[in-house]
């Protein structure tokens, strides 16, 4: 009994150790000391311990403390996965949907999403996308609206948003843009960028809504002010055409600007406009053709004709 006793109390103290240990990863990482981070979480990962092997992958995935290797990151993520993680079920997931760490696989990002999805809503809005475009899944728009509408209920924004998007398109569900448009405010009001942006879109169009050009800018503000690429493009434009808002060809170009800095595939092109023609900027054709190649490089084929025109190649 006493022996009993002995090992019990030296078990309670392991245990003690070793919370001790992962609380000090916890609060390093918190604080950026990454490094301190990594040799806490190591500690315990050695000992078999999920969370701290989850911590671990996570450090290697974004290079925090140690130098960035997915495949190690791939390593750690599958050891917490085997004891049922869902953290690192979901993100061993996505490592092989996207090849990284690994080689792709489509039918293992479905089994570790599918092993998450009761336990974590982007899993489940990760195994949606599959069931969407068929990827080591049978193909089904039904399935993958069941999964969205599943983890939308839990509240997760990207889902709902998703969820939308297939009563917008009648994809899984009967076509309905009133019920896109509610799916979408709802997203909207968690503050869920595309979602903003894409209730701003609607208000533009007038589809599914009275059209409404300052809804529509009050909406790609709220975007915007989240620095999501499309609505620094989307205000731009009601700048320059005063729309919605006071015509200010300045202001347009700036949101052009910083839409095409931050990678929006047609912004470059219309700021490029701006500058051929002299509107809210100096005119200036080596400027605009500069914004033109972008353009083209980003794949906007209408950009091709402005390259021709101003390089003459």
């Amino acid at each position: 009994m006493r022996a009993l006793g002995l090992a019990c109390l030296l078990l309670i103290s392991l245990i003690s150790t070793g919370y001790a240990d992962y609380r000090a990863g916890i609060e390093a990482n918190k604080k950026q000391d990454f490094i301190t981070a990594f040799r806490e979480f190591k500690l315990l990962a050695d000992r078999g311990q999920a969370p701290s092997q989850y911590n671990i992958a996570l450090l290697y995935h974004h290079g925090r403390g140690v130098k960035r290797s997915t495949s190690k990151a791939f390593k750690w993520y599958l050891l917490a996965a085997k004891q049922g993680h869902a953290g690192a079920q979901n993100n061993l997931g996505s490592l092989y949907r996207r090849g990284d760490g690994t080689k792709r696989n489509y039918a293992q990002a479905a089994y570790w999403y599918a092993q998450a999805a009761p336990r974590h809503l982007i899993a489940k809005n990760n195994l949606a996308y599959l069931h969407r475009y068929g990827l080591g899944v049978k193909k089904s728009n039904k399935e993958a609206a069941r999964l969205y509408k599943e983890a939308g209920d839990a509240g997760h924004a990207k889902s709902i948003y998703d969820l939308g998007r297939l009563y917008e398109k009648g994809r899984g569900v009967k076509k309905d843009i009133k019920e896109a448009v509610r799916l979408y405010r709802k997203a909207a009001l968690k503050k869920y960028a595309r979602a903003q942006y894409s209730l701003g879109l609607l208000y533009q169009s007038g589809k599914g809504v009275r059209q409404s050009f300052e809804q529509a800018a009050r909406w790609y503000e709220f975007a915007k002010d989240q620095r999501y690429s499309s609505a620094y493009y989307g205000l731009g434009l009601l700048y320059r055409d005063g729309k919605g808002v006071d015509k200010n060809l300045k202001e347009a170009a700036r949101l052009l600007r910083l839409g095409a800095k931050r990678g929006h595939r047609i912004a470059p092109y219309e700021l490029g406009q701006l500058y051929e023609k002299g509107l809210g900027v100096e005119k200036n054709l080596t400027e605009a053709l500069k914004w033109y190649e972008l353009a083209v490089k980003r794949g906007f084929a209408r950009a091709r004709e402005r390259v021709t025109a101003l390089s003459g190649s």
